[in-house]
């Protein structure tokens, strides 16, 4: 049975595809410069959106407007975001979940704790508790379990 071409065309408008982003060399380029510009700054607890900006020579809003555009998110939300998936890899090894806040560019625990439950549901201990924990060999092989 053949559908009404006027039901596809309607069904289409209400249910686009997402389309994958394509960036022109100049966005990936911008892009490639404020990743590395978060990362030389991620342990640094006291740099802001404006921080960024300021290295990339534009106000905090177009840097924000901008990060909206090819990212779908804002300049905080990213530098949160990216702290926090640096600290999920950290919580794999049995390293003081102070130090991971700290090293991740959070000015105390608490902080850490709570923005870590608001994006993920659960503590930085609990994640820790669920996640297997990274061992270095002694032989430098993988023993068996």
């Amino acid at each position: 049975m053949a559908r009404n071409p006027v039901f596809e065309a309607l069904n289409r408008l209400l249910h686009p595809r997402p389309m994958k982003p394509s960036f022109s060399t100049r966005d990936r380029e911008f892009l490639d410069q404020f990743r590395d510009i978060v990362a030389h700054q991620q342990s640094n607890p006291d740099f802001t959106t404006e921080d960024a900006a300021a290295s990339l020579g534009m106000s905090r809003m177009h840097l924000n407007r901008k990060l909206r555009v090819l990212t779908g998110q804002s300049t905080h939300d990213y530098i949160l975001g990216k702290r926090l998936e640096d600290a999920c890899a950290l919580l794999s090894q049995p390293l003081p979940i102070a130090f991971i806040a700290t090293s991740v560019g959070f000015k105390s625990s608490s902080h850490f704790a709570k923005a870590f439950r608001e994006k993920f549901g659960i503590t930085p201990s609990e994640y820790r508790a669920k996640a297997p924990l990274a061992r270095e060999p002694t032989d430098g092989k993988h023993r068996p379990k």
